[in-house]
């Protein structure tokens, strides 16, 4: 037993929250995994873990343990991975999370040609409009988001989008021209429930009017169905609303008083060395 493999045993029961769940996960008994953490604490002369018979919990010196042995695995990992696949074609799964809006006008269209280059390479291209947790949830890339993420997580600017405030013109002859940003107060407003704020819209100059949403909704694509169906005010990015805006059925309002253009960011998790499908990725998707 190498103190490698207790560590893993130790970082394996807090991340399954038991004995019984990690030796589940990694195929042992629960009293290896058990012998495994003791002897880690024995080694150290710390008591890592607070055990009762209906949970464990870390102590202080255990969480602090806990935070420098999942950095340090971290990095060896990523050592072996650099070593490994330095000179390897993309190979594996690449795990994408997108916009719907962003993955037809962005992604899809050069998809053909980034997996011919990439025979060996499967794509998994999930549509969610949120922020996730990127190691939690196995994502390798974010792409086409507009809001901060944490600082832990590179970005790199992909586009430029413009908020565009729009509605139908029969909800603009039933309930009145906007001629300024005030008067935003006074209507009808769908929002989208990821945004924090969901409640307030900021124009030019920061100026900020607060509104009370009469519908809340996580996608884009139902957002733009609505305004279109003449049941409020939205605001979303440009790409997913120019072509309904040419074709008149909605309307941009306030279009002097808008915000400029922001960046739109892909994310993806700091490592020394990246794996080779995330940096061909991105290499392909940011070429100029």
């Amino acid at each position: 037993m190498s103190k490698l493999e207790r560590i893993n045993a130790f970082i394996s029961v807090i991340e399954n929250n038991s004995f019984a769940a990690a030796a589940r996960k990694d195929g042992v008994s629960t009293a290896a995994i058990s012998r495994q953490v003791a002897r880690l604490e024995a080694d150290l002369k710390v008591i890592l873990l607070k055990r009762t018979t209906r949970q464990i919990s870390l102590t202080e010196i255990g969480a602090e343990y806990y935070q420098h042995a999942k950095k340090a695995l971290a990095g060896l990992e990523e050592a072996e991975i650099a070593i490994l696949d330095s000179h390897s074609e993309p190979t594996g799964i690449l795990n994408v999370m997108t916009s719907r809006y962003f993955a037809l006008k962005y992604i899809i269209p050069s998809l053909p040609k980034f997996m011919a280059l990439n025979p060996k390479l499967n794509v998994k291209i999930e549509l969610a409009e949120r922020f996730p947790d990127l190691s939690q949830e196995n994502i390798d890339l974010l792409f086409g988001v507009s809001m901060e993420g944490p600082d832990e997580l590179v970005r790199r600017r992909v586009a430029t989008t413009r908020y565009v405030l729009c509605a139908s013109p029969v909800y603009l002859e039933q309930y009145g021209q906007l001629e300024i940003p005030a008067d935003l107060a006074k209507h009808r407003y769908i929002t989208h429930s990821m945004r924090k704020p969901n409640n307030v819209v900021t124009f030019k100059n920061n100026k900020e009017i607060y509104v009370e949403p009469i519908l809340w909704l996580n996608d884009s694509h139902a957002m733009r169905k609505c305004a279109m169906q003449g049941l409020g005010i939205v605001r979303l990015h440009d790409y997913i609303v120019a072509d309904a805006i040419a074709e008149g059925s909605l309307v941009e309002v306030l279009a002097e008083f808008s915000q400029p253009e922001v960046p739109v960011f892909l994310y993806y998790q700091q490592s020394k060395y990246l794996q080779p499908k995330i940096k061909r990725f991105i290499d392909f998707y940011t070429a100029k």
